[in-house]
């Protein structure tokens, strides 16, 4: 599973809509060329097309759209929105943004932070974490 690197987590107050929440979140990913921009459309697309599929918890939604050329490698990335962000009726403060290169690895990815998510006080731990230092923690101790 790929690991989200410190680089790649970022905490703000708030964010204008989801579709900024989601463009903030995967900069990181673009700006060290695991992306194109293009997966940024494609993600705000699969939300248009097929709903909220990708809050998977309480307060927690995973943007993520099917392998393709916009995901030059597998990786992760992650944004706490601290005032949270409506989400199509859906308060959301933890975006996690998963880009897989191939199928089986976005299947992973989902499986190994099902476990982590069950656990509801994981997301919690994470949105109330005043420094990326501390989310880096919770989840190197946590997400197997």
């Amino acid at each position: 599973m790929p690991h989200i690197k410190k680089k790649h987590m970022q905490i703000v107050d708030s964010s204008e809509s989801y579709e900024d929440a989601i463009a903030l979140a995967a900069k990181p990913l673009l700006d060290d060329d695991y992306i194109t921009e293009d997966y940024i459309d494609q993600m705000l697309e699969s939300i248009e097309k097929f709903g909220t599929y990708i809050v998977l918890a309480d307060e927690f939604a995973l943007p993520h759209a099917r392998p393709s050329e916009a995901v030059k490698k597998t990786g992760m990335s992650l944004l706490v929105v601290k005032n949270g962000v409506d989400l199509k009726n859906n308060d959301v403060k933890l975006f996690i943004v998963l880009a897989a290169k191939d199928s089986t690895t976005h299947t992973e990815v989902l499986q190994s932070l099902a476990s982590f998510l069950m656990e509801k006080q994981n997301i919690k731990d994470v949105i109330n974490a005043e420094r990326v230092d501390d989310i880096e923690t919770i989840l190197e101790k946590r997400l197997k």
